[in-house]
């Protein structure tokens, strides 16, 4: 599994907020959206293409977070959206959207394998269970919970550019040990 090891600078997303309780399936991060997206059969592709027809000016990606996550309920925040850089920061935000600042500082960044369109899902579920279970306790560095993890897409998710392909990357903080 290939690593990059990189500090990044703050940044924004605007997106679609949503509370959820998981009595059933236990939700500590973004790791566990893969069955969450299963349970509730979550679908966003026409919300995220009018946030990007909102956004025009910016970098083109989508960002998967979790926060305010309360372990003892099961309950968190999941968040999708779209990055917004400074050129689009005086657009209004569209009704019903919100803006969570993502904070900089070192990350490990994991890229997905390119895959068929049809093993994207497992290929995302098994890149978390190997940066989880493999290199996380092997490394060097530690999660830092004082910020997030996310998922990143781009146009590297976009399967019908890439012969019916898909990739994306997975931002972990750390800090050393």
């Amino acid at each position: 599994m290939q690593v990059q090891i990189k500090e990044i600078n703050p940044f924004s997303v605007v997106g679609y907020a949503t509370r959820h309780k998981m009595p059933e399936v236990n939700v500590k991060g973004i790791s566990d959206i893969p069955v969450f997206w299963d349970k509730i059969n979550m679908e966003y592709s026409k919300a995220l293409s009018t946030l990007h027809h909102t956004y025009t000016k910016s970098h083109h990606c989508e960002v998967a977070v979790c926060f305010d996550i309360d372990e003892e309920h099961d309950c968190f925040t999941y968040m999708l959206g779209v990055g917004v850089d400074e050129a689009d920061c005086n657009v209004m935000m569209r009704p019903g959207t919100y803006l969570y600042q993502m904070q900089g500082g070192l990350y490990a960044i994991f890229t997905t394998p390119l895959v068929d369109e049809e093993q994207y899902v497992q290929s995302v579920h098994d890149t978390w269970n190997k940066i989880l279970n493999q290199w996380m306790p092997e490394s060097k560095y530690e999660y830092d919970s004082a910020r997030v993890d996310f998922e990143y897409y781009d146009e590297r998710d976009h399967s019908w550019l890439h012969n019916g392909k898909s990739r994306m990357d997975i931002y972990i903080p750390i800090r050393e040990r």
